[in-house]
């Protein structure tokens, strides 16, 4: 199991980048961070953050946790993450999610009412004619086609230790199964048995609890 941590970008931005760094020092396998862009969150352009983080560390695993697959371009984001992957030394992946603010849809131009066919067309497209691409997973709350989506392309599905109704629907599915938790505790995400556990912090001092 990869154990490591994860914000949802409620800190100044060097702070993100900073935790990155902790994390890395203090051992863990996986720093993560998510895609927001309206208050209290400083985390709208993920990769930018990532990539900072790429070249100030040295082995730690970076990955998003989410970026929003609805909102944004799929070229723009294959751009984006394919050079960060080639950066950072094939050392990233990528949680795709598809948002859950109706305001954050229209300032790109999109609806929420339409997130679900968003993301399954942007998914096409994402990743065709991308065969070296990072990792990806699928961040799944509410959505059995998402957790049908993860099975079918033989990629991760991440949840939130709470939101786990899918977990088994994509187990069944998958060939090659592999799960990813959001935990706000590290006793929480271990429950689930997950390959890959992710647990809240908000500063470096938290990585006590970890380690």
């Amino acid at each position: 199991m990869q154990l490591g941590v994860f914000t949802p970008g409620d800190l100044d931005p060097h702070g993100i980048v900073d935790l990155a760094i902790a994390a890395e020092q203090a051992g863990l396998d996986v720093f993560a961070v998510g895609e927001h862009h309206n208050p209290p969150y400083n985390s709208s352009s993920p990769a930018t953050l990532l990539a900072f983080a790429a070249a100030r560390t040295t082995r730690i695993q970076l990955s998003t946790a989410t970026t929003l697959i609805t909102t944004n371009h799929p070229a723009r984001l294959r751009a984006e993450y394919a050079t960060l992957h080639h950066l950072a030394g094939g050392r990233t992946d990528v949680v795709l999610g598809r948002g859950n603010t109706a305001k954050v849809f229209g300032w790109f131009g999109q609806e929420i009412e339409y997130g679900l066919q968003l993301t399954l067309d942007h998914y096409a497209e994402l990743t065709a004619d991308w065969p070296d691409r990072p990792y990806l997973w699928h961040a799944c709350t509410r959505s059995p086609e998402i957790a049908d989506l993860a099975a079918a392309n033989d990629d991760g599905l991440f949840v939130f230790a709470s939101q786990t109704e899918h977990v088994a629907r994509y187990r069944d599915q998958a060939a090659h199964p592999r799960l990813g938790v959001l935990a706000r505790t590290l006793d929480e995400g271990l429950a689930l048995n997950p390959d890959r556990l992710l647990v809240q912090v908000t500063a470096p001092h938290d990585l006590a609890t970890l380690t």
